[in-house]
């Protein structure tokens, strides 16, 4: 039976996220500028396009509900790559460059942003799928396995791998109906 999550969970899930996602992108945006420079936005453009294929990739999985439960979900999709991405960083950098006089550079930013991030989608999708499917065909190969009545050191053991709706994660004050809480 599935739980709604509870507002307090929701809103914990996107701040804890939130806070986390900051902190990657300022110290990833430093580590890209020291080594490849501040003339391009490298570090925007590659911030967004990994942020993008992150986003595809934890769609995909959470879609399929595989380890991917809805506070996690809310967590690295909304929370981190909320904070880890952004639109604006993407149009700020590109208005630098074109204020600094560097029009063609700001151009082909500006064109090769949402090219590459529509790749990265894609490819993020696809990476998804290909997990999905390699899933599938153990769950296969082990049931026929099993079916046929082969030794069981002939196939690999399955990982321990489960969705729990609420994310094996109980906040205080929350309560699940195996569990009551007393008061304090």
């Amino acid at each position: 039976m599935s739980h709604p999550l509870s507002l307090r969970r929701q809103l914990s899930a996107v701040l804890c996220g939130g806070f986390c996602g900051t902190v990657t992108r300022y110290w990833l945006s430093q580590v890209i500028q020291a080594h490849l420079g501040k003339g391009w936005p490298y570090d925007i453009f590659l911030i967004n396009m990994t942020g993008a294929l992150l986003l595809a990739f934890i769609t995909t999985l959470a879609d399929a509900t595989f380890l991917i439960g809805p506070t996690r979900r809310l967590f690295i999709n909304v929370g981190f790559l909320g904070a880890y991405t952004t639109f604006s960083s993407l149009a700020l950098g590109d208005v630098q460059l074109a204020i600094g006089g560097h029009w063609l550079s700001a151009s082909s930013y500006l064109l090769i942003s949402p090219v590459v991030g529509i790749l990265a989608v894609l490819c993020g999708n696809a990476l998804g799928q290909w997990v999905l499917d390699r899933r599938k065909a153990f769950v296969l190969a082990k049931s026929l396995a099993q079916q046929s009545n082969l030794p069981s050191s002939l196939w690999l053991e399955e990982p321990e791998f489960r969705i729990d709706v609420q994310d094996a994660l109980l906040l205080d004050g929350e309560n699940n109906e195996s569990e009551v809480h007393s008061p304090r």
